[in-house]
């Protein structure tokens, strides 16, 4: 099977998509070192935290390519979608909803507990459950529309929210807290964290204005 090594078209995407595939495992990686119990472990923690991120990517990769390999150019961003229509097909399409059905209140739930702390000024007032289940509602509904209106454009909302939020979390903002926290960090240091954080300002820049002014370019409908 004659594959393009790049789909010239929207290839930009995949930059933006990449840092949203590893958003959940940037913010982690402090709770989980702090989670560890033994001291020793935790100076373990680096080189272990390598090792598995290499290996994911290592999956990532093969997986994608074993998908780009068996479905050609007509490969979706949900693989669900790419699946030859049939019984098999059907009921992993059904399985991955409502699997998605049933995790959605865990993945909303931290989202959720922001907006209503800062409603409600971090009071914890059972007379207040009305106006947060409200909100709540509101903002799932919004939800709804948006995910509705991108239903042709799940490669571009991915590498949108990873151009927006992904990049930030991974490369401005461990940068400029490491210098704001570590006052006495090398000044070889200091520097290569703002050398960091403004690569981050500009791929954040760059891949946000690409995949906005080619959005119907990512149109899968």
């Amino acid at each position: 099977l004659a594959l393009p090594p790049a789909n010239k078209d929207t290839w930009y995407l995949f930059i933006g998509t990449a840092f949203y595939e590893f958003e959940g495992c940037i913010t982690l990686i402090v709770p989980l070192q702090e989670a560890v119990f033994r001291e020793e472990d935790k100076k373990k923690f680096p080189s272990m935290n390598q090792a598995i991120t290499t290996w994911i990517v290592a999956f990532y990769m093969f997986f994608s390519l074993t998908c780009w390999a068996a479905f050609g150019e007509s490969v979706k961003s949900a693989l669900t979608a790419s699946l030859p229509p049939g019984l098999f097909s059907a009921i992993v399409q059904l399985a991955y909803s409502i699997a998605v059905i049933f995790t959605f209140p865990l993945q909303a739930f931290p989202a959720l507990e922001v907006v209503f702390h800062h409603a409600v000024g971090g009071r914890s007032d059972p007379s207040e459950a009305t106006k947060l289940n409200t909100m709540s509602s509101i903002i799932v509904c919004l939800l709804a529309v948006v995910a509705y209106s991108a239903i042709d454009y799940l490669g571009n909302v991915a590498s949108l929210l990873g151009s927006l939020v992904g990049i930030p979390i991974a490369l401005i903002c461990p940068a400029l807290m490491h210098n704001k926290l570590v006052k006495n960090a090398p000044t070889s240091i200091r520097r290569m964290n703002y050398l960091v954080a403004g690569v981050g300002v500009i791929a954040t820049g760059v891949t946000t204005f690409t995949t906005i002014v080619s959005w119907n370019k990512g149109a899968e409908g």
